[in-house]
């Protein structure tokens, strides 16, 4: 039995140790480069390592040169059973802004390892409350507006279901 327990607490350091000493910069900078072979660059951040996590405050996100959204904060926690982002006041600028005119106040967007093809998305904005999934092994989005309050701006990319509005679409 004490076996057993020196096993679990030994596995429960090394996990602890690896949270705490894993290279969340470096794993922000390798992201930043892949995005930016695909034509999206990020400027103007500004980090906050934290023990289990990395924010990014002030983020600028850019499309082939032009400048798509503006994040007040992003805080990312990768603790390998479940990973998670957390988003603050996106806010989509110039023909961003034209083609989705919405806020969005927050998005929280979830991973885990029991479901590792599949992230979770919860959001809350000028459109109301909307939850959903990214299915990333059969490539589909599916996001269900729970709670709308102005979804004009982006009706017509809603489809009316059973349940209510949603977005459904392939990449």
């Amino acid at each position: 039995m004490r076996v057993v327990r020196d096993i679990l607490l030994f596995l429960a350091a090394l996990y602890a140790g690896f949270i705490l000493f894993m290279p969340k910069l470096q794993g922000y900078y390798y992201l930043e480069k892949f995005l930016n072979q695909k034509g999206v660059v990020i400027g103007n951040e500004e980090f906050k390592e934290r023990v289990a996590s990395l924010e990014i405050m002030h983020p600028v996100i850019y499309f082939q040169g032009q400048d798509l959204a503006r994040v007040s904060k992003v805080k990312v926690t990768p603790l390998l059973f479940v990973n998670s982002l957390e988003a603050d006041s996106l806010e989509f600028l110039n023909i961003a802004k034209q083609f989705l005119n919405v806020d969005i106040a927050s998005l929280k967007a979830k991973e885990t390892i029991l479901k590792p093809f599949i992230i979770k998305i919860d959001a809350q904005g000028s459109f109301g409350k909307a939850k959903g999934e990214v299915d990333l092994k059969n490539r589909k989005i599916h996001i269900d507006i729970i709670e709308e309050k102005n979804i004009k701006p982006i009706k017509r990319f809603l489809k009316k279901g059973k349940k209510g509005w949603y977005y459904e679409s392939k990449f």
